[in-house]
C-alpha cells in the first residue's frame, strides 16, 4: 500500500506540474495592483468551455511565520517595491507526504493565497468563494493541482484558496502565553481579512463572502460559524464532509501532546515557555516527523490519525479564535448567523474498508471507538456502551473480516454522521437564516480518494468524491466527456454552490442541470439527496442517528427532543 501510495503521489505531483506548464504556454501575463504592491497574473482559459479566467499564485496574505513566529499568530505582510511574480504557486506548509507518510514536504515560509477571477475590473462586484483544503488539519494545500478553479470560476465568481499552518506547526498548544493555540486557523482569518481589503481589485464583492471546504477544511468552516475572531468576515458557509462535534476534530489533551512532543525531541521540561523555545530550535521538518509518531493505534480507532489539531484557548491577552468546547458555544447559540449549507457522503469511509484486517485488535480494545467528547471514566458505562455499539452494528459479535460494510458505517457514524446531523439540529434552533443539508451520493468517474489511497472496491462514494465536481484536478488531467452524466454533475454542482454564494439559496431558480427545489432543512432534518436525479428527503440515516442520539443523551440534554 505504501509503495503504491507513493507512486500515486509522485504521479499527482508531476501531472501537476505538467498541467501548469501547459497552462503557462498558452496565457499571457496581467498586471493588478492592491494595497501593498502591483502582481503579475496570468490570463488563461478554462479547461471547459473556454472563459477567460485571471489567476494570480502564490500571493502573500501575511509575513511569513518562520524563525521565532514559527508558532505566533502571523502577522501583516509589508508592501513591496516593483512587481510581485504571481504566476507560480507559494510552498506549501511543512506537512508528512500523504499516503506515502515516507517524507516531509513544505515550508515554513508558506502563508500564501491563491486568487482565480474571471473579471479584473473592481466595479464588478462579483460574489467571491474562499476555499479551505481538508487534510486533517496534518496535510494538503489550496493548489491548483487538486484545486483547479476552472468549473466554479466559469460561473462568473471570484475563487481563493488558502494555505494555512498544519499539524504542529498549526496547532501545537500549551493552552498559556507560550502557545495559546490554533495559529492555522487564526491563519484563515488573516486571509479571510486579505480578501476584506483586497478582493475588489480584482473584482470581487467583500461583501459577499463565502467560506468552503471539505473535510478539515470544512471542519475550519464550522468553527468560523462559531468563532467570535472570524464574525463579519464572511456572509455565507458551506462544509462539506467536516463536523466539529466528532473526535477527530478537536484535542482534549494537546498540553500534554505538546510535551510529549518535545520530550521525543530531547527537551526535558515541564515549563511552557522553556518548551516552545526549545521547539524554536529543531528545524520543522524533524518536528513534523517526530509528531506523527504520537498516535498509538487506539488513537487511530478514535479517528485521531495525527494528534496535532484544534483546541479550546485561555485567555492569555491574545485573541481567542475557540473561546469554549463546540458542544457549549453550539448550546448556548454562540453561532455567527449566516446562511449555512452542510453535508456529507454516502460511503464516507470507504477508504478504510482494509482497516478490517486489523479486527482482533478492534475487538480488544473496543472502547476506544468510543468519542472522547462523551467524557466517559465509570467502567460500567463505558461496558455498556460498547455492548450496544456491537449490537448495532455487527450483531454483538464485534468486528470480523466479513464485517467491511459495517465497519465503514461505524467509522462514517463516527466521524461524520452524528456530529453533522446533531450540530445541524442545534445550529437550526438558533438561527435565523436557512440552512441546507444534503448527502452526495452520485457515483461518478471522477471521484480521486479511492485512487490516491489504492482502494479495490470499484463502487461507493468516498470521503471528497463531491470535490471532483466542484473543482478540475490537474493532477489527473481528466475533464468529463460533454454531455456524460459526469458532466452534468460538474454543472449542478457547481451552479448549486455559486447560486448559494450569490443568493444565500443554491437553487433560487431551476435549470436544466438542477431540477430540484433544495428545502431549508429545518429543524426537521430536511435533505437534498444528490443524485443524477436529485430528490428532497427528510432524516438523512435517521436509525443510525438516533442510535447516536441515545447514546449522546445526556449532552444533548433537551436538544434531544429536536430528533423526535
Amino acid at each position: 500500500m505504501k509503495n503504491r501510495g507513493m507512486e500515486l503521489v509522485v504521479a499527482i505531483f508531476g501531472l501537476a506540474l505538467l498541467a501548469q506548464n501547459a497552462n503557462g504556454a498558452d496565457s499571457t501575463t496581467v498586471e493588478v495592483t492592491i494595497l501593498k504592491g502591483t502582481l503579475q497574473g496570468l490570463e488563461t482559459q478554462t479547461v471547459l468551455n473556454g472563459v477567460t479566467m485571471y489567476s494570480f499564485k502564490g500571493v502573500r496574505y501575511a509575513a511569513p511565520a518562520t524563525g521565532t513566529r514559527r508558532f505566533s499568530v502571523a502577522e501583516e505582510v509589508e508592501a513591496w517595491d516593483g512587481v510581485y511574480d504571481a504566476t507560480q504557486h507559494g510552498s506549501r506548509c511543512t506537512q508528512i507526504c500523504v499516503p506515502s507518510l515516507s517524507s516531509i514536504i513544505g515550508s515554513d515560509d508558506c502563508l500564501f493565497l491563491n486568487v482565480y477571477t474571471p473579471n479584473l475590473d473592481d466595479w464588478a462586484s462579483l460574489p467571491v468563494m474562499i476555499w479551505f483544503h481538508g487534510g486533517d488539519f496534518n496535510f494538503g494545500s489550496g493548489n491548483s493541482d487538486i484545486y483547479g478553479p476552472d468549473y466554479l470560476v466559469e460561473n462568473d465568481v471570484v475563487l481563493v484558496t488558502v494555505n494555512y499552518r498544519l499539524g504542529p506547526m498549526g496547532f501545537l498548544s500549551t493552552r498559556d502565553a507560550a502557545a495559546p493555540g490554533n495559529v492555522g486557523l487564526k491563519d484563515q482569518v488573516a486571509a479571510m481579512r486579505w480578501v476584506q481589503d483586497n478582493i475588489a481589485f480584482f473584482g470581487g464583492d467583500p461583501s459577499l463572502v463565502t467560506i468552503f471546504g471539505n473535510s478539515a477544511g470544512a471542519g475550519a468552516v464550522q468553527y468560523h460559524m462559531i468563532s467570535p475572531l472570524s464574525r463579519g468576515l464572511f456572509s455565507r458557509a458551506i462544509a462539506e464532509s467536516g463536523p466539529i462535534l466528532s473526535t477527530w476534530a478537536i484535542s482534549y489533551n494537546s498540553t500534554a501532546y505538546s510535551f510529549a512532543l518535545g520530550k521525543l525531541l530531547g527537551i526535558h521540561t515541564t515549563d511552557s515557555t522553556e518548551l516552545v523555545n526549545g521547539l524554536l530550535e529543531v528545524d520543522s521538518e524533524s518536528i513534523v516527523a517526530t509528531a506523527i509518531r504520537l498516535a498509538s493505534d487506539k488513537d487511530n480507532m478514535a479517528g485521531l490519525n495525527f494528534i496535532f489539531r484544534p483546541t479550546v484557548e485561555v485567555d492569555v491577552g491574545q485573541d481567542i479564535f475557540l473561546p469554549a468546547d463546540p458542544w457549549v458555544l453550539l448550546k448556548n447559540g454562540q453561532i455567527n448567523d449566516v446562511p449555512f449549507m452542510m453535508g456529507t457522503n454516502l460511503n464516507e469511509s470507504i477508504t478504510a474498508v482494509n482497516d478490517v484486517s486489523k479486527a482482533a485488535f478492534f475487538n480488544n480494545n473496543f472502547d476506544a471507538f468510543l468519542p472522547f467528547d462523551l467524557n466517559l471514566t465509570d467502567s460500567r458505562t463505558i461496558s455498556d456502551i460498547v455492548t450496544k455499539v456491537k449490537d448495532f452494528y455487527f450483531g454483538g459479535h464485534g468486528v470480523t473480516d466479513d464485517d467491511s460494510l459495517s465497519y465503514i458505517e461505524l467509522r462514517d457514524d463516527l466521524d461524520y454522521t452524528h456530529g453533522t446531523e446533531m450540530s445541524l439540529r442545534i445550529m437550526a434552533y438558533y438561527m435565523d437564516s436557512p440552512i441546507y443539508r444534503y448527502l452526495f451520493a452520485y457515483d461518478g468517474g471522477l471521484g480521486f480518494f479511492r485512487k490516491i489511497f489504492g482502494i479495490s472496491l470499484t463502487s461507493g462514494v468516498s470521503h471528497a468524491d463531491e470535490v471532483a465536481y466542484l473543482f478540475y484536478q490537474a493532477a489527473f488531467g481528466v475533464t468529463p466527456a460533454a454531455g456524460s452524466t459526469d458532466e452534468k454533475m460538474v454543472y449542478a454542482m457547481t451552479r448549486m454552490w455559486t447560486d448559494f454564494a450569490k443568493y444565500g439559496d443554491p437553487t433560487p431558480e431551476l435549470s436544466t442541470n438542477v431540477t430540484t427545489a433544495w428545502e431549508d432543512m429545518t429543524t426537521k432534518g430536511n435533505f437534498l439527496n444528490i443524485d443524477s436525479t436529485s430528490t428532497m428527503s427528510s432524516k438523512v440515516f435517521n436509525e443510525r442517528v438516533q442510535f447516536w442520539v441515545s447514546i449522546y443523551k445526556n449532552i444533548l440534554g433537551d436538544f434531544a427532543c429536536l430528533f423526535d
